[in-house]
Formats: C-alpha cells, sequence, structure tokens
C-alpha cells in the first residue's frame, strides 16, 4: 500500500498524463541506459589498459624465450642454491670486514677524541677497501680464467692473458697490503696469548676471506642470469593468467550488471502500468501501447538493446586504442570489435523474441578463449 502512495506521489504526473506509461517508461529506459553505458565504459576502459599491458609481456615473454632458462626441478634448486651463496657471501664479508678494522686500528694510535674517531674511521674505510677490493678482484679473477659467462657477451669481456694477469697482480697487492697490516694485530695476540698458531690462523684468515666471498659469488654469477630470466618468464606467465581471469571477470560482471539492471527497470514500468491502468479504469482514460517498447518484456529488451549499442559504440570509440601482438590474429582491431566484415559490436544480453513472456533460463553466452580480441559482454 505504501509503495503504490509512494508511486502516486513521486509519479502523479505520469498518471495523469494520458501517455503516462510512454512517457514513464522513456524516463526508466533512460536511467537505465545511462546507468549500464556508464558501468560499462568503466570496465571496457579497464580491460583495454588490461590488454595493452598483455600485448607488452607477451613481446617481452618472447624476447626471453630465446634465452636460456631452468625447467621447474632445476628453478628451485638453483635457486636455494643462489640464496645459499649469497648468505655464505655476506657472512664472509662482513666477517672479512671486522678483521681488517681491528687490524687496521692496531696500527693508528692517538689519545684525543677526534683522533680516536678518525682512527676507527680510516680503519673502516680501510677495511671496505680491502674487503671489497678482494671480493671483486677474485670474482674478476675466475671470470677471465673460466669465460663461461661473458662468451655471450664479447663487448663486456674480460677473458684473456692479459686481463688474468692484471687481475692477478691486482689481488696480489690486495693481498700484500691486507698481511701487513692483519700481521701487526696478529703479533699483538700471539704475544698475549703465547701462541704462534694463533698469529698463523688470523693472517691466514685475514687473507681468505675476501678470496673466499669472490669465488663464492663467483659460483653465483654463473646460474643468476639463467635464474633470472627464468624467474621473470614465470612472473610473466603468472601476470598473464591473472590478466586473462581479471578480463573474465570484468566480462561476466558487465553482462550480470546489464541483465539485472535490465530486469529491474523493467519491474518498475510494469508496477507502473499496473497502477496506471487502474487510475485509467477510474478515469475512463485510454491509452494503446502498440508499437511501443513499453507493451512487453521482449519489446523492452530489444529497444533496450538498441539504444545500449549506439551509446556504448559512441563512448568506446573515443578511446580505442590500436595495438600488436605476435599470438593474435585479432590484432588491430578495437575492443568490443568482432572479426569479420561487419565489425559489429556484441552485445551484453540479446534480446529475446517471444510472445511477451519473461524468459525463464539464463541468456546463453559465448565464450572467448582469445583475449586480445575479447568479446564485450553478453
Amino acid at each position: 500500500m505504501f509503495g503504490s502512495l509512494s508511486r502516486r506521489f513521486r509519479y502523479g504526473s505520469y498518471l495523469r498524463n494520458e501517455h503516462g506509461i510512454k512517457k514513464f517508461a522513456e524516463r526508466m529506459m533512460g536511467e537505465f541506459t545511462r546507468k549500464v553505458t556508464k558501468e560499462s565504459a568503466n570496465y571496457r576502459e579497464m580491460n583495454e589498459n588490461l590488454l595493452v599491458e598483455k600485448s607488452n609481456l607477451r613481446l617481452r615473454q618472447n624476447e626471453l624465450e630465446s634465452n636460456d632458462a631452468l625447467d621447474s626441478s632445476d628453478f628451485f634448486s638453483v635457486r636455494r642454491r643462489i640464496r645459499a651463496d649469497t648468505l655464505v657471501v655476506t657472512v664472509f664479508v662482513v666477517a672479512s670486514i671486522f678483521m681488517n678494522v681491528i687490524s687496521v686500528a692496531a696500527i693508528i694510535e692517538g689519545d684525543t677524541a677526534l683522533y680516536s674517531f678518525m682512527r676507527w674511521f680510516g680503519a673502516a674505510t680501510l677495511a671496505l677497501v680491502l674487503t671489497g677490493g678482494g671480493l671483486v678482484v677474485t670474482e674478476r679473477l675466475l671470470e677471465s680464467i673460466f669465460s663461461q659467462r661473458t662468451e655471450k657477451a664479447k663487448h663486456a669481456s674480460s677473458s684473456g692473458t692479459p686481463m688474468t694477469v692484471l687481475w692477478g697482480t691486482l689481488l696480489a697487492g690486495i693481498l700484500i697490503a691486507t698481511y701487513g697490516f692483519s700481521g701487526v694485530r696478529a703479533s699483538q695476540f700471539a704475544t698475549g696469548q703465547g701462541s704462534d698458531a694463533l698469529y698463523l690462523g688470523f693472517v691466514v684468515l685475514a687473507l681468505l676471506l675476501p678470496i673466499l666471498a669472490g669465488a663464492m659469488r663467483y659460483d653465483t654469477l654463473r646460474y643468476i642470469d639463467v635464474y633470472k630470466t627464468t624467474q621473470s618468464l614465470r612472473e610473466i606467465e603468472s601476470r598473464l593468467a591473472q590478466i586473462d581471469s581479471i578480463l573474465r571477470q570484468n566480462d561476466e560482471h558487465e553482462s550480470n550488471f546489464y541483465k539485472v539492471h535490465s530486469i529491474k527497470y523493467w519491474d518498475q514500468i510494469n508496477d507502473f502500468k499496473a497502477q496506471k491502468d487502474n487510475y485509467n479504469e477510474e478515469s475512463g482514460l485510454v491509452e494503446s501501447l502498440q508499437g511501443h517498447f513499453a507493451r512487453s518484456y521482449d519489446a523492452f529488451q530489444s529497444e533496450a538493446a538498441k539504444r545500449y549499442e549506439a551509446d556504448i559504440r559512441d563512448v568506446t570509440s573515443r578511446s580505442m586504442r590500436h595495438f600488436d601482438s605476435p599470438r593474435s590474429e585479432g590484432t588491430g582491431r578495437k575492443i568490443g570489435q568482432q572479426s569479420g566484415s561487419g565489425g559489429s559490436l556484441m552485445m551484453p544480453a540479446d534480446a529475446p523474441e517471444g510472445n511477451g513472456t519473461r524468459p525463464s533460463g539464463e541468456m546463453d553466452e559465448a565464450s572467448s578463449e582469445n583475449y586480445l580480441d575479447p568479446k564485450p559482454v553478453r
């Protein structure tokens, strides 16, 4: 009762008009097409951006597939190895820096606060130079001897006898400097403990830590290129699957949005028709709906489909972009445009045909495997 009174108050002008049903139906049709067109435009713009991203990912995937890659079993074993090597290198570097800091600090003396700060600052700087230099030079020396990693990058190759001699000379100089600094601190430890083995162990460890870190890093870099290629391919495949899922969800949501709101607005028209018919009987008015879409549900759906098709084409045609894809025959067509000579736009829901009764089941939906040439909402 309250709903009827509310409609009588809100739509009283339509009730009193001799063509009230037609005018009210036109109003509902306008609201419906505006709402579904806005929703569809938002989702189609999102789909367009996703398809551009997918096309770029396909191009990147084709580039990476020309490089060596790991299979599934090797990928995880190599990843564990790289992570373990990275952890070990970090431990070696920290230990080497610590030993070099206390070694360099042993030869710098001073009592003032400023001198003490400069002492430890200089010790830390020299420790970083010795450790980092030993790591990098060891890695370069191994690359010049075993050139597997640089054989495909001739422009950046550091292999060959001259380079081996150069890196070997630099490594020898760094080791001599490390021995000179660590020997002082090792002598202090050995004198205090009365153990010559402590002196030898401290010096040897100080010399070996940057070499071990460089060797471990070189071992890691032998696999890093193929590992990163495989990891990038896996990330691309994951993102492509995610994009396909989002496109399907957007497609389904757009279709369902159209269907639900078309039924909702038809129900409003139908309720108003019933109230208007009662009012016409009481007032002696006669309103003919012959040839108008308000006469039946099927006619309403057919008219809604035509208006929606025109509106969505106007909205989307201004922002459509063309893009190429090496894996799609539908490349270059607009989003929502079918293959063929006509290039007509598909509708979210096919206009039903029949004797005016509402269809009992769901409307048929066509699926699309090729999301680089997607079909719009059915």
